[in-house]
């Protein structure tokens, strides 16, 4: 997503480990790599084969803004609200603008204003389910 650098995210892993960290290059759906850079400064290229999803946090001011207004400070974007299940029972929830076959997956904005985050790259590859609601 371009802007995306410096972003702080969570790099959640298929084998279950995390890494929070922030990135150091633009990332779009098309990319097969994430690049970031923990706040002890150490690199991280975390290929898009490795990863279930890469959330990307909410600013901490939007998030105490959201919790204290009961509902989101920002519209959420338009899209088909989607319930996502990772191979590994994980559910998650929110709207998905597009998704293309040919990337390695797709942005899902959570609706939730208790959520942490302002949309979760979901890696294709992760879904065990994925159903259109509503």
């Amino acid at each position: 997503m371009a802007g995306s650098t410096g972003h702080e995210v969570v790099l959640r892993f298929r084998d279950g480990n995390l890494t929070r960290c922030s990135l150091t290059r633009d990332f779009t759906p098309l990319d097969y790599v994430v690049e970031a850079e923990t706040d002890e400064g150490e690199k991280v290229k975390a290929s898009m084969s490795d990863l279930k999803a890469v959330f990307f946090l909410k600013n901490p001011q939007r998030r105490e803004a959201e919790l204290q207004l009961g509902s989101m400070v920002a519209e959420p974007p338009v899209g088909a609200p989607t319930r996502v299940e990772f191979f590994d029972g994980e559910i998650i929830h929110g709207v998905v603008q597009e998704y293309r076959m040919e990337e390695s997956g797709f942005f899902l904005y959570p609706t939730s204003p208790e959520s942490n985050n302002e949309k979760v790259f979901v890696v294709a590859r992760s879904i065990n389910t994925l159903s259109l609601e509503g």
